[in-house]
């Protein structure tokens, strides 16, 4: 995470799925119900891969697709699971690999406790407004077994100890190099400055090139298609700060590689670009941006109230007499509290737990429609293909964008160099393994590479 962000509020109140997913979840728990694979219709319960000696069946990938789907929050369509399909197979690959290597040279007691998996599984809930019975109901709600997720949580936690154990050692940050950097830094707060949520996918041999960039055309469509930029960069990243969806704050001029400050330098906001720089593949996702001189952020606390749809299908009089019934209730609201209160009193509302986020962190399609909203104010009922919402502001905040200390830098650049030992150590792994994926699952045309 960009270090120029010191703030636990913008690590924490990020949201786990996409803005559009969280507003409705909590209100409709078949939303997601379609998001089946296209495997599920039959059960597979046969082996699609095997990776030195362990086994992947169909079952395994149905169920992380499912995951997949849930937290990259894009419209099921056909042509997304098939594209999600092929990736979560290689990133199962790719997790196995890993657990493998890790449990190898695990310590005894291992390298996570089960406390830690749980904490993190805690952590992901708070972050959804729930906690950790509420987040496991919502997943059983949408049919997703949560010890997939535990299990992808225990993975990563173990690598992340593994790389840090092995190679922490070959890392020494010098306080020189911090020294200049945090100068320079300085020098460039003034400059015109980007929102950036970003993924990584490294090139460590020139043999990957083709299959890495196929791999990142393909997210590419994914994204363009819908599927949320934050879901899929948990997923499928390589970079350390995928955890956070990709999230790394401010950047300025500079401070990332010169492909993509060009790139970011062209693009609009909300948009997509790949980019190719000297470690492999970057895709760029432009949340804002800033003129130069501008240094502050956002911070917003508001409530949603939803009005759900009664039809799957409302026609017109339908979201018009439910718009009038939230504009009515919004004009015998003295503020956004009471507003509120009688929204929880209609017996008909869903009301949302407050939720924190800076204004530049939400998707610029929904930043419109709040960033007017001020402390106390309800925003005008909005439509969407889910129910009727309004926006209760309770608060926000404008502050200035706090300097990295010494230590935020020294962590960034710690984790800089440590995956790129990790790029090269799975790199390695894939060579010396034998993997083997089954031959039905070649024949079948729509998952094959």
């Amino acid at each position: 995470m960009n270090a120029l962000l010191k703030l636990e509020i913008i690590l924490r109140s990020l949201l786990y799925f996409s803005l559009t997913a969280c507003l409705f979840f909590s209100y409709f728990p078949n939303l997601a119900s379609d998001a089946k694979t296209e495997c599920q219709s039959k059960e597979y319960d046969g082996i699609i891969a095997i990776v030195n000696g362990d086994i992947i069946t169909f079952r395994d990938l149905e169920k992380r697709v499912q995951l997949t789907l849930f937290s990259s929050g894009g419209a099921a369509t056909n042509e997304l699971k098939s594209r999600i399909s092929r990736e979560v197979l290689n990133e199962m690959i790719q997790e196995n690999l890993k657990w493998q290597c890790a449990m190898k040279y695990a310590p005894r007691g291992g390298w996570v406790s089960e406390d830690a998996v749980k904490a993190t599984f805690s952590d992901i809930a708070r972050r959804n407004n729930l906690d950790y019975d509420g987040f496991c109901k919502l997943l059983k709600s949408q049919g997703i077994d949560k010890d997939v997720l535990l299990r992808q949580i225990r993975v990563n936690l173990s690598w992340v100890s593994y790389i840090n154990a092995r190679f922490g050692k070959f890392v020494n940050i010098s306080e020189s190099e911090i020294n200049r950097t945090a100068t320079e830094m300085k020098e460039k707060r003034n400059q015109e400055s980007y929102y950036v949520q970003r993924m990584f996918f490294p090139v460590s041999d020139v043999k990957d090139e083709s299959a890495v960039s196929s791999h990142v055309n393909n997210l590419r469509q994914m994204l363009l298609k819908g599927a949320d930029f934050s879901g899929l960069a948990r997923q499928f990243s390589k970079s350390p700060d995928a955890a956070n969806g990709g999230e790394m704050g401010w950047a300025f001029q500079g401070q990332l590689s010169a492909e993509e400050n060009a790139a970011l330098g062209k693009m609009s906001i909300g948009t997509y670009a790949v980019v190719r720089n000297s470690r492999g593949y970057v895709i760029l996702f432009l949340r804002d941006k800033k003129e130069a001189g501008s240094n502050t952020f956002t911070t917003l606390k508001f409530v949603q109230v939803v009005m759900p749809f009664f039809n799957s299908k409302p026609d017109n009089e339908e979201i018009s007499r439910l718009k009038d019934y939230l504009t009515d209730m919004k004009k015998k609201s003295r503020n956004c509290h009471e507003f509120i209160k009688n929204a929880k009193s209609s017996g008909i509302c869903g009301v949302s737990d407050p939720i924190i986020l800076t204004l530049e962190a939400i998707q610029p399609q929904f930043r419109s429609i709040i960033s007017p909203l001020q402390s106390g104010s309800v925003g005008e009922p909005i439509a969407t293909p889910n129910g009727i919402i309004a926006i209760c502001m309770m608060d926000r905040k404008t502050q200035t964008i706090p300097e990295p200390t010494n230590d935020d830098l020294r962590a960034q650049k710690t984790n800089e160099r440590l995956s790129v030992y990790a790029d090269r150590e799975i790199h390695d792994l894939k060579k010396k393994s034998e993997i083997k994926i089954s031959d039905k699952y070649k024949s079948r045309r729509h998952l094959a590479r």
